[in-house]
């Protein structure tokens, strides 16, 4: 078993779960892209059935959660937390408030945006946080067992894998599209805790979000860290994370 070293902190830990977006890649290279995209489809198809206007667009960017001016994710939004489902979800609410009645809005969501979002990623689309592949290769060749945690759906989820060239290092993962109670809930970590057979006690989970620490949390887990290599600060994670650290390569071997 390995014994790593987070920032001065040091636990025996058998399984490490990382949270995906904003933990092992740039958040809002990849999301803020989809959501201009997604919102332009969905302007074009609403606009035979509701205003076309300023409002309207600017509506959807300010619910949803993005800057389509510094293609940025506002923290904690729903772009930042929540599943495709959600979000289409949440697209179809604002069309609604626009004037669409009910059953249009869901149709013209499901439709225009949320393909856009369930579009697997091109390699253009993924960056990754530094090394991702080097650091997932030493922690499982030290004998960590290594899983991911996602609201995004499993098939970007397994196509952007391959683009970090972490495919054969990665155990298990639960996805925002499983049959398993979303983050903040512990069910997914839980459920990946016993896929690998150790105890929560020794799991380290990794994220971007407080949510991603309260999962944390709720499971029982060694150790909730924090990385600020995606959409939220540090404040963010204030009574929820046991330690803030930039981004994942504060995840060491103790010596």
């Amino acid at each position: 078993m390995p014994r790593l070293d987070i920032a001065g902190h040091v636990r025996d830990i058998d399984l490490v779960v990382f949270d995906k977006d904003g933990t092992l890649i740039d958040f809002d290279h990849l999301w803020a892209g989809k959501m201009i995209a997604a919102i332009a489809a969905t302007l074009d198809e609403a606009s035979v059935g509701a205003a076309h206007d300023a409002d309207l667009e600017a509506d959807l960017y300010r619910t949803l959660g993005a800057d389509p001016i510094s293609r940025r994710v506002v923290p904690e939004s729903p772009l930042a937390v929540a599943s495709i489902p959600a979000l289409t979800i949440v697209c179809a609410a604002v069309l609604y408030r626009h004037g669409l009645p009910w059953h249009e809005a869901e149709t013209i969501a499901g439709r225009a945006f949320r393909p856009v979002f369930q579009a697997p990623p091109t390699t253009t689309e993924i960056r990754p946080v530094g090394d991702v592949a080097g650091l997932m290769r030493g922690l499982a060749a030290a004998g960590a067992r290594l899983s991911i945690l996602t609201t995004d759906d499993r098939l970007g989820t397994v196509a952007t894998l391959p683009i970090l060239g972490v495919e054969r290092l990665i155990d298990a993962m639960v996805c925002g599209d499983d049959p398993i109670p979303a983050k903040p809930e512990p069910d997914g970590l839980l459920h990946l805790a016993a896929l690998a057979g150790v105890e929560p006690s020794r799991v380290l989970m990794v994220g971007d979000s407080a949510g991603d620490m309260v999962t944390a949390r709720r499971a029982g887990a060694a150790l909730a860290v924090g990385v600020l290599s995606g959409t939220s600060r540090a404040d963010h994670f204030a009574g929820h994370a046991d330690v803030i650290v930039p981004d994942i390569h504060a995840i060491r071997l103790a010596s």
